[in-house]
């Protein structure tokens, strides 16, 4: 009998605790397009975050759908508590592209929502979300906000039009000055941010008014690779991979070509090695010799074969690539530009703005194999002791929790 009374007072005490979790547990709102299936960067951070807000607060979902949605399901959502959807306006000249606009009766429909659920957390997916974010500050001014970017692209823009100064490329001014006017709108306090690329962090504080306490680094995690079934080929050979949209891995190609390639060749024929070039078909035309080309598909495979992965960008990087470099513990060897604010010990990666200086260094690894290892180790070992999925998600949380006034003990 003592040991039943025993158990009622357990059971009592577990509902106990469960009651206070829930009345410490924040109601939180997140806000995005729909994200379960969808590619891209976005979509990606954004599985990730639901998995993790989902999971830790009492949280509702509002899905964003665009005019393509009105030809296609939405993708299955899981994990809220309620889910919403808005419908988002067709794009227009006069309004800027780079920004969700809320159809006929949608602002309406947000407002009541946000009135009557009062939340006391909002996450939005995105500097896209921005007219969102001055609505929100407006209905709930208590509520805490929080950003996550995973790009600035004002000074892109900004960049394409200063590049092409004609009068058919006049929409690249447009597109700046429209942004530019919305960005105007953004609440300057009280704000909270997450963001991917350490490098763009100067152009959160200048162009978006953030504070560098009300920020918060947030890598996509890394996890250990599995071996691929394929063989490998037992070349030796230095990659170089970029998404084939982009026109900054063209100009990294063409330094590779150009800058690197001369200085180093002479001892890639006393060494047998080639460089690969992995990315859109465009790279194909540009190589020669011991410069080869590889589709964008099969990246995978050459990480797990290349020597060392070279990254001569003119700017930060924003394809995850530095820390892929240390999923597949590759020496990583790259431009200050390239890994610019990025988080790691010094000794983990060789880098140089100056081209003969990089090119020495590219030199000095193929005389040391040891060296080669001794960087690879370095960087891979960092990274998996700082961002796998469980670091990344504590030190979210802990942040997050810093923002909106929780006890972590009690979540």
């Amino acid at each position: 009998m003592c040991a039943g009374l025993d158990r009622v007072g357990s059971i009592k005490n577990s509902e106990h605790k469960k009651e206070n979790m829930v009345m410490l547990t924040k109601k939180v709102l997140f806000i995005d397009e729909p994200f379960t299936i969808e590619e891209g960067i976005r979509a990606e951070r954004s599985r990730f975050l639901w998995n993790v807000i989902s999971k830790s607060f009492d949280a509702d979902l509002l899905l964003l759908k665009s005019p393509v949605y009105m030809e296609k399901p939405v993708s299955l959502h899981t994990g809220y508590d309620k889910l919403y959807s808005l419908s988002l306006k067709e794009e227009n000249n006069l309004e800027s592209e780079a920004y969700h606009l809320l159809g006929k009766g949608q602002k309406e429909r947000f407002i009541n929502i946000l009135d009557s659920k009062r939340y006391e957390v909002i996450f939005f997916a995105g500097l896209a979300c921005l007219p969102l974010v001055c609505l929100a500050k407006k209905i709930l001014p208590q509520c805490k906000l929080i950003i996550d970017i995973e790009k600035v692209w004002l000074p892109e823009i900004k960049e394409k039009w200063k590049d092409n100064k004609q009068l058919k490329n006049a929409n690249y001014l447009w597109q700046y000055i429209r942004q530019t006017a919305w960005n105007k709108y953004l609440p300057k306090k009280g704000m909270f941010c997450l963001y991917a690329n350490p490098g763009e962090t100067d152009e959160l504080f200048k162009c978006y008014h953030f504070k560098p306490e009300n920020t918060h680094f947030v890598p996509l995690p890394i996890t250990t690779i599995p071996e691929l079934d394929k063989p490998g080929s037992n070349k030796k050979f230095i990659l170089f991979w970029g998404a084939p949209e982009s026109k900054d891995n063209l100009t990294a190609v063409k330094n590779i070509i150009s800058e690197i390639y001369p200085r180093i060749s002479k001892k890639m024929v006393e060494k047998e090695i080639s460089i690969v070039l992995c990315g859109g078909e465009e790279l194909q035309g540009l190589c020669s010799g011991r410069i080869t080309y590889a589709p964008y598909n099969e990246k995978e495979q050459l990480l797990q074969e290349a020597l060392l992965v070279l990254l001569p960008l003119n700017k930060p990087d924003t394809e995850g690539r530095i820390l892929t470099c240390a999923q597949f513990r590759k020496t990583l060897v790259c431009t200050l530009s390239a890994i610019k604010n990025f988080p790691l010990p010094e000794d983990s990666y060789l880098v140089s703005d100056d081209f003969t200086e990089l090119s020495e260094k590219i030199i000095e690894l193929f005389r040391s194999a040891k060296k080669l290892d001794e960087y690879a180790n370095k960087l891979s070992t960092f990274c998996f002791d700082n961002f796998t999925p469980e670091k990344v998600e504590n030190a979210l949380l802990i942040k997050i929790h810093s923002w909106i006034g929780n006890n972590v003990s009690n979540q």
